[in-house]
Formats: C-alpha cells, structure tokens, sequence
C-alpha cells in the first residue's frame, strides 16, 4: 500500500489504515519485506515494502551479483509477497501467543506495531561464550515450542530473526517466514538449513556457532 505525502511544513503525517505515524520517524533497520521505525513508546512499526521500494533494496543486497542476478529481482519479490501473505494465514490460524512474536498489532494488512526488544546479534556481542551458549539453549526451547504447534521460522535465522524481550525472553521478531507445512517443515530439517553462512555464519564466536549447530542438529534433525 502506497503512502501519499502532502507537501506541507513542519512535521508531516502519514495516514496508513487507522494508523498515524510520524514521518520523521527514526528508521532503525530494514530487510527485504520490512523497513523497521522506531515509535519511541517501546514500539516499533514494522512498514511493508512497495514492490519499487523492495527492488531497490534486493538490488543494493544482491550487488555486485556475484551469488544472483538482478534478472531475478521480480521473482525475489513475488515469493516474499507469497511467504508473508501465507505467515498472516498461519498467525491466524494456528493461534500462537502474541507474546511469542513480541506482541504483533495490525494497522492495516500488512504493517504492525510490534514491542521493541533487543535483537540477539547485539545480544551476543554483549555476552562471553558460556553466556552465550545459554541463549542457544533458550532459543532451541523456544523453537521446540513453536514446533509443538506445527510452526517453524524458515530458516532459524538466529541472530536477525530474534530478539530477547524485557522479561529477558526470546521472541521472533521476524515473523514473515513462517512454515506449517509438514512436507516443508521436514525438508528444512533434513537441508540443516541453521547451518547455512547466512544463519551460523552469523555468530561470531566460533565456539558458540559450532554449539549452535551442534544443538539444532541434535534437536531437529529428522
């Protein structure tokens, strides 16, 4: 959905669904599906991407196009629109605690507020190894959990994918890959797909990203 801006002075507003938010909002990340801004409230909105705005950033991600081409953005963008319209149906229908995925309030179809909460990249640059064993042990029990109902994050992109709430709990902040499908789920299992450059290869302690895939390996390997 489309956003039109007034050309008007001082602080400009921006209407989405029932939603106001500011424009000068603080843009504090962004992925291929969301551009996160903080509402200093201890929210964040999370504003899906335009296909334009997707293209734009896909194509700065993938550049120099060593891995992909930018032949394949299109493609990128219809299976991301695909994965999240398909993660709203399993939100709805499988009932998961709000409180799992950092308490999630629609706007409109698309966009939501969301708790802010730490994300565990930042997580573990702050926490020595034992420290950070610890939280793999809490993020494997957190998965088991949504496994319990049927429900995995597509890849268990740990150090993006999660956050670590003001309880001092994990949460899945990205919820827009959501699998159900046990053909699917079991194919993610059998590919060991935490053990990807792009997951692992994200903790930077070598210690804890060997005890990483030892745990999920241990725990979901089918």
């Amino acid at each position: 959905m489309e956003v039109t801006i007034s050309r008007c002075p001082g602080r400009v507003k921006c209407f989405i669904g029932k939603f106001w938010y500011n424009k000068n909002m603080k843009k504090i990340g962004q992925g291929w599906q969301y551009t996160v801004y903080d509402l200093e409230n201890g929210k964040v909105l999370k504003k899906f991407h335009s296909w334009a705005k997707a293209y734009v950033v896909i194509f700065k991600e993938i550049f120099p196009f060593n891995d992909d081409s930018f032949f394949e953005i299109p493609s990128f963008i219809k299976d991301m629109k695909i994965k999240v319209d398909d993660s709203l149906r399993i939100i709805k229908t499988k009932n998961i605690p709000k409180e799992w995925m950092a308490n999630p309030k629609f706007v409109n179809k698309y966009d939501f507020e969301q708790d802010k909460v730490i994300p565990l990249h930042d997580i573990f640059e702050k926490l020595n190894t034992e420290e950070s064993k610890g939280i793999i042990n809490q993020f494997v029990d957190f998965n088991k959990k949504f496994l319990e109902i049927g429900v995995i994050d597509k890849s268990f992109n740990i150090t993006k994918n999660y956050g670590i709430n003001l309880t001092g709990d994990i949460v899945l902040i990205d919820i827009g890959e959501l699998y159900d499908d046990k053909e699917l789920i079991a194919k993610q299992f059998k590919n060991r797909v935490w053990d990807k450059s792009y997951v692992s290869g994200c903790i930077k302690d070598e210690e804890v990203q060997k005890y990483f895939i030892q745990q999920m390996d241990k725990n979901f390997v089918i």
